[in-house]
């Protein structure tokens, strides 16, 4: 036994599993381009002419993925054993670096005509890695002054834009495990790529688990997708706003987002399944089946919910006192889609909350950090951390001046058996995003020059907070910041060094920082010494 485990754990990196299942998982992501090669004929695309350059970009790029999906595939076609964490946690980091990289090719090849410069290239590759990142983690953010024009992204594109908000969404591993199954492999893959600590667990078949997932998250889409076509949207608009809603991505197919519809019904509509979709899947399932009483006892999900509409209410309340609203009408129409679209950090928007006041502002900066539930498709701390972290905090409290006392954690009604555990990776967790924060920040106070600011007529504090709002909608897979980043705004004007450093935040934010850190260390790779 003894050495059966050491075998298990001491043994070096399984580099021909680890081809195999990136093969597969590249594959994947190739099939996945060819959904929008049909987007550029006009009487399904709503364009005017067949969208050529866009339809060659997209299958070029499916081509090349498919290629080396094969050749990975080879590579490992002599592969041995079983895939232990080790492995799951390297393909789980290796493909979003791989999605983010292979995924960016459609644009890249779609926006570089070969009579640039080499910095032009490099400018508009590393835009395009940004976009590409910003759609598969979700986070919403964009560089792209102007979509609407077809020159610029042309319709095929602009579909494979928002459709990476859809496989980001379902999520590699749980797209790979659904549609492969692989055993103890495929329960090893699931759980490194949740996210979120794990209060509920549907199933202990990771299979199983998969296709219940996948199955609520295509079922919502499909739903969303009629209500809006039934709301006036066609079926183009309709689908890229319902991969953006129940991924709460956050890129739409207008420069003004939502607000370009001009319609109640459908903000509505968005902001109700944005709220939906960061409800932890486990419980949603549990409603299907009818099983109620999971939803009244999870502590989570009533917490998520206070929290929504304290703000919103609290907003409605500073924005009319301040004279945002003309009405209350519009105050609840706007603050009840934008608090949503900032708390489940889809992006979205329907007005310039930039422009709110201050309070309001910093109601909505303090929301990108909390995020939705575990085992949804939010991004951010999630609420059960924030739980946990209060309750932990209440219990110190206690025992500064009743230290004999004995406290029990308590969640979904029930004690927590491992509490210590839990609020060592809770306090972990922290303490590294706030690690992340500060380095991010400083590099981009680094990075931008202070020019830029004073040209605009605005002094160096604003940068200090525009750089602050820009990591933490990054990190926390939001969009839109404040200030230079608002949501009439976007990434730009940013240098390639600070795209660079945001397209690390959103990857980072997405698996929860580890994962990803994790395959840039030495150890993970080599055989253990000792």
């Amino acid at each position: 036994m003894r050495r059966a485990f050491a075998s298990r754990y001491d043994s070096a990196m399984n580099l021909p599993l680890l081809s195999k299942y990136l093969g597969v998982v590249t594959l994947l992501l190739a099939a996945a381009m060819l959904f929008a090669l049909p987007w550029a004929f006009p009487w399904l695309g709503h364009g005017e002419h067949f969208d050529t350059r866009g339809f060659f970009a997209v299958l070029s790029a499916s081509v090349i993925a498919a290629v080396l999906g094969v050749a990975m595939l080879v590579g490992g076609r002599a592969a041995k054993g079983q895939l232990y964490r080790r492995e799951a946690i390297a393909i789980v980091g290796i493909s979003w670096l791989i999605f983010t990289i292979v995924g960016a090719l459609p644009f890249i090849l779609g926006h570089v005509k070969g009579t640039e410069s080499r910095e032009q290239i490099v400018r508009l590759v590393v835009d395009d890695l940004f976009e590409s990142a910003s759609g598969f983690t979700g986070a919403g953010a964009t560089i792209l002054n102007d979509i609407e024009d077809e020159s610029k992204l042309p319709k095929c594109l602009l579909f494979w834009r928002s459709e990476t908000h859809f496989v980001g969404g379902l999520g590699i591993m749980v797209l790979f495990v659904a549609l492969l199954g692989q055993g103890s492999a495929g329960k090893a893959l699931l759980m490194t790529e949740s996210v979120g600590p794990q209060g509920e667990v549907g199933t202990s078949r990771s299979q199983h688990s998969a296709w219940i997932f996948a199955g609520i998250y295509v079922g919502l889409n499909v739903v969303l997708t009629i209500l809006l076509m039934l709301e006036g949207m066609n079926l183009f608009d309709a689908l890229c706003h319902s991969f953006g809603t129940i991924a709460t991505g956050g890129l739409s197919t207008y420069n003004s987002s939502v607000a370009h519809f001009q319609n109640v019904s459908i903000e509505m509509t968005i902001g109700t399944f944005m709220m939906i979709a960061c409800v932890n899947f486990s419980l949603l399932y549990a409603a299907l089946l009818g099983q109620w009483s999971r939803l009244w006892i999870n502590t989570e999900l009533w917490v998520y919910l206070a929290i929504l509409f304290g703000v919103i209410f609290a907003v409605m309340i500073a924005g009319l006192w301040h004279h945002d609203f003309p009405d209350w009408a519009t105050a609840f129409r706007l603050s009840y889609f934008n608090v949503i679209s900032v708390q489940t950090n889809t992006g979205f928007g329907t007005a310039d909350f930039d422009r709110w006041n201050e309070f309001s502002r910093g109601m909505l900066f303090v929301l990108m950090f909390v995020g939705g539930c575990a085992g949804s498709t939010s991004c951010s701390l999630k609420v059960i951390r924030h739980v946990v972290l209060w309750k932990s905090l209440y219990n110190y409290v206690l025992h500064t001046f009743r230290p004999r006392l004995i406290t029990t954690m308590r969640l979904n009604g029930k004690a927590v058996d491992d509490a210590d555990e839990l609020t060592n990776e809770v306090f972990i967790y922290f303490g590294m995003v706030g690690l992340v924060f500060i380095i991010a920040w400083m590099s981009l106070l680094l990075l931008e020059p202070d020019s830029a600011w004073l040209e605009a007529g605005h002094s160096p504090p604003v940068k200090m907070l525009d750089c602050a709002t820009g990591v933490a909608a990054c990190i926390n897979g939001v969009g839109p910041g404040l200030g230079a980043l608002g949501p009439s705004k976007n990434f730009a004007s940013f240098s390639i060094g600070s795209k660079l450093v945001f397209t690390a935040l959103m990857l980072l934010g997405r698996i929860e920082i580890f994962p990803l850190l994790v395959i840039f260390t030495p150890g993970l790779w080599r055989r253990p010494t000792t």
